[in-house]
């Protein structure tokens, strides 16, 4: 099943084209051959016309026997009462002179043959040609009459797939912008110029728009909501076990310290919803973009998590850096490097290395962050971006900061990838690249900083 409506469409119109040519070939062919046949036929008519004029007296009175072209027509003159022709172009050849006056088809020294009989007062005459002359001579004609069907046929498909390209070609560029559309970028389609078929179906897509923005959109509005009414009660609960710390009796402060992590853990989580909610909001209404250089992005991301691989005895650093800009709010790509090399330390065991890189990709700049850590199962990692997944539920996390890192590459353009290394050791690779605006020879990266 043919399911491309343009392999659709070229392939109706071609197979509908080839059938009227066809039929038109056909049609001309047999056209041609009748018109062919009746030309032959008036010129025997015209020839007899002639031989009553007083041309048959021109005619040898013993021509020589098949001296005549085999292509020629052969004459033949009757006088009343006379047994034998007056006057033949071909002795060798008798046809019946009883035929019967007008057109008729004869077979004469095994041979079929045309022949029109004109019979007058002084004389009778005969003018006939070869059956398979005049085929020849009709089938040359008509074979030329089909030339044109035959050339313009192919041609005509490829003016059909051409055409129908072109008509489908707006389909195309709304499929483009229809791929394009993601939940930072929910813009509807524009009805500029699209064609009255196709309008009805840009609405709808325009209306689901419209309602998944909404929806999305209300999303955010609670999550950010509920973070932000979370926020008050749990820093009432941190300043009550603060203010009841000193009269913890000492055997139930294991189970108070547990507490106080478990508010801890909460605060920490509602700060990542918000921060969530931020990344998933629209750009149009945030801060104004700036030129932000992601070289100082990835050194500041290491600078803030040195302190904890320093105590954990991790070698942090960058292999290679390069010069590049991006046009975005400069918090969003700290806070989407600092997560992925947050991640990196958080699941690196001690004592482990954990280099970071940037490289080119066409317009793109990626950065990676690749970590001695235990990796993830091939299994989970198509899962890792969504939110509250964690793929390793016994070190503690929140499992949003990948859908976070997702989040903010979306809203500029960019993409993050996250997959196993394949260099032999266990690890993963986190990259995260953006569409800069402008990239010039790379820079000498910072010394390895060796905890």
């Amino acid at each position: 099943m043919i399911k491309s409506l343009k392999n659709q469409l070229v392939i109706a119109l071609g197979i509908l084209v080839t059938v009227i040519g066809v039929i038109q070939g056909v049609s001309s062919y047999k056209l041609s051959q009748a018109g062919t046949n009746a030309l032959l036929d008036t010129r025997l008519v015209q020839v007899a016309t002639r031989m009553r004029d007083g041309f048959a007296e021109g005619i040898p009175a013993n021509p020589s026997r098949g001296s005549q072209d085999d292509r020629d027509v052969v004459v033949v003159v009757w006088k009343p009462g006379e047994a034998v022709p007056f006057r033949t172009t071909e002795p060798s050849l008798r046809f019946p002179r009883d035929a019967t006056p007008g057109f008729s088809n004869v077979v004469a020294n095994s041979e079929h043959w045309r022949i029109y009989t004109r019979r007058e007062p002084t004389m009778t005459i005969q003018v006939a040609q070869r059956a398979s002359v005049r085929h020849d001579l009709t089938e040359e004609t008509a074979t030329l009459a089909l030339w044109p069907t035959v050339v313009l046929l192919p041609l005509v498909w490829i003016l059909v797939a051409l055409v129908v390209r072109r008509s489908l070609r707006q389909l195309n560029e709304l499929g483009r912008e229809v791929q394009g559309i993601d939940t930072s970028h929910l813009q509807p389609l524009s009805l500029v110029g699209v064609p009255t078929e196709i309008k009805p179906f840009i609405e709808s897509i325009n209306t689901m728009i419209e309602r998944l923005a909404g929806a999305i959109d209300k999303e955010r509005k609670f999550i950010a909501d509920a973070a932000h009414e979370l926020r008050t009660p749990l820093t009432a609960l941190q300043l009550q076990a603060d203010n009841l710390a000193p009269h913890i009796a000492p055997g139930n402060q294991e189970r108070f310290q547990e507490l106080r992590k478990g508010i801890a853990r909460s605060g920490k989580l509602i700060a990542q919803l918000l921060r969530l909610a931020r990344a998933d909001a629209p750009v149009n209404g945030a801060a104004p973009l700036a030129r932000v250089d992601l070289s100082e992005v990835v050194t500041g991301a290491v600078a803030d998590v040195l302190p904890i691989a320093i105590a954990r005895g991790l070698d942090i650093g960058a292999e290679e850096m390069v010069s590049a800009h991006v046009r975005a709010i400069e918090t969003d790509l700290g806070m989407a490097v600092k997560n992925l090399v947050s991640n990196a330390v958080r699941y690196t065991p001690d004592g482990g290395t954990i280099d970071l890189r940037m490289r080119r990709d066409g317009e793109r700049v990626w950065i990676d962050v690749i970590d001695t850590g235990p990796g993830i199962d091939e299994a989970l990692l198509p899962r890792v971006f969504d939110r509250f997944f964690r793929a390793c539920p016994d070190i503690e996390g929140s499992g949003l900061g990948l859908s976070i890192v997702k989040a903010i590459a979306a809203r500029y353009g960019g993409d993050v990838t996250l997959r196993n290394r394949d260099d032999g050791q266990s690890g993963i690779v986190a990259s995260i690249g953006f569409v800069t605006e402008a990239v010039t020879e790379s820079v000498a990266a910072p010394d390895s900083v060796c905890a």
